[in-house]
């Protein structure tokens, strides 16, 4: 099977679902490109697409566009079946990758270019990784806590005003529209972490005071 033909049937795909087929195919690509999940049965699994999906603000059961995108456009078939599991692979992801992410094709227009350009510049993916891992600790330094309002006043805020922008260009700016959300989720993760660092510290604070106040002292 040629990849151009891959290449045809991932955009018919898309021609019929819109939104939602560009969601769930780019959802499993992304596990599909997962250092941290286990590939060993295949590309993704129904359980690791269905948390992507959620992790994009996408809580949607994938099942009948998985089925269509396995039978009716023989995109990805099933790797590995089991009673708890079910993982596919594409049928060639490198043709899915260039159907999907390069569909629009390079903008002729300058100012898609320069909206794009601006986008890239501002290295999202490096501010993905870094907001991951600020929210995967079991709290925050104030070396973490700088470096979190770095990202929020300066890379996550121009990523904001540029979202406005090329929401009127929603055809060929989805997928950045729909990272620039995540990161927005994934911000607002960090800043809950530390709203509850905060209040634990002062809490502890209060009880360090009361027990001066009575001539104790806090040994915990």
């Amino acid at each position: 099977m040629s990849p151009s033909s891959v290449y045809d049937r991932v955009r018919a795909f898309l021609d019929k679902y819109g939104d939602k087929g560009f969601l769930v195919l780019k959802a499993a690509l992304e596990v599909a490109g997962d250092p941290n999940v286990d590939h060993r049965y295949g590309d993704f699994s129904f359980k690791h697409l269905v948390l992507k999906l959620a992790r994009l603000g996408f809580n949607y059961n994938p099942v009948n566009l998985l089925r269509s995108l396995e039978k009716e456009y023989g995109v990805v078939e099933k790797s590995y079946t089991s009673s708890n599991q079910t993982w596919w692979r594409f049928i060639d992801v490198e043709a899915v990758k260039s159907a999907v992410y390069g569909g629009a094709g390079e903008p002729d227009d300058p100012k898609l270019a320069l909206l794009k350009l601006k986008y890239e510049s501002l290295e999202p993916a490096r501010v993905r990784s870094t907001l991951l891992k600020l929210a995967s600790k079991p709290s925050l330094s104030s070396v973490d806590k700088e470096l979190f309002r770095g990202i929020v006043f300066n890379e996550l805020t121009k990523l904001v005003e540029l979202y406005y922008e090329m929401s009127n260009y929603e055809e060929y700016f989805a997928a950045q529209l729909s990272e620039v959300r995540e990161l927005l989720r994934l911000a607002e993760l960090v800043s809950a972490k530390m709203s509850k660092d905060k209040m634990l510290g002062e809490s502890k604070l209060r009880l360090e005071e009361t027990l001066r106040a009575f001539g104790l002292h806090d040994n915990t």
